[in-house]
């Protein structure tokens, strides 16, 4: 069982679990950060949107893949964190970022399913309530930001190893840095703040207190 296990997570075979689940997610967060920057355009769109997805990626099968996917993220990343070999600043940045990404992949999945078991449909304002609704947005508007920049500095980390192009690199984070604020515009209408359902702010405010 040991070497199994050992087999299983050896430095060659965490690499290529972690970029293949890496690429399963990829595809999710692609669909799923459209989305969000779909919040520009206002909760009714932006809801329409995801219902519209989440035909797909709600569907038992490729729910349980995601779920997988996410799994491995975790267990082969923090495995390679641990591989003692001497990294230069951009392996660095790759596995700094990916540690946040598997941060925020724990945080967010946990609390939608919490929510999901509380019958609270996850749409906009499930995610609307924390950035809106004082002090709980103090938290969540880097914790999205940061949590959206950090999925392109990944990549662009990736890039860079894979080709030597720092200019794509360089882009690739720019955009990283513009989709970021665009998102957290949307969803708090460019900081004037929006109004969120009391279901919602009721189970932001049981952590983060407000009034």
């Amino acid at each position: 069982m040991t070497t199994i296990k050992n087999n299983l997570f050896s430095r060659s075979n965490a690499k290529k679990l972690h970029y293949f689940s890496g690429l399963t997610l990829a595809v999710f967060i692609a669909f799923h950060l459209f989305n969000q920057l779909y919040s520009l355009a206002g909760p009714a769109a932006h809801i329409e949107m995801m219902e519209t997805f989440r035909k797909l990626y709600r569907h038992p099968v490729l729910e349980t893949l995601l779920m997988v996917a996410v799994s491995f993220q975790l267990i082969t990343g923090i495995s390679m964190l641990f591989n003692k070999r001497k990294k230069n600043r951009i392996e660095k940045l790759q596995i700094y970022s990916g540690l946040y990404l598997s941060y925020f992949l724990l945080a967010h999945v946990a609390a939608v399913l919490y929510g999901r078991y509380l019958q609270l449909d996850t749409n906009f304002n499930f995610a609307a309530a924390g950035l809106n609704d004082d002090p709980a947005m103090l938290y969540f508007i880097p914790y999205y930001f940061f949590a959206v920049l950090a999925i392109f500095l990944h990549v662009a980390a990736i890039h860079y190893l894979k080709t030597g192009s720092a200019l794509v690199a360089w882009i690739i984070g720019s955009i990283g840095v513009l989709v970021a604020i665009g998102i957290i515009i949307g969803y708090t209408d460019s900081f004037h703040f929006r109004k969120v359902p009391a279901e919602y702010l009721q189970f932001v405010r049981a952590f983060f207190g407000g009034s």
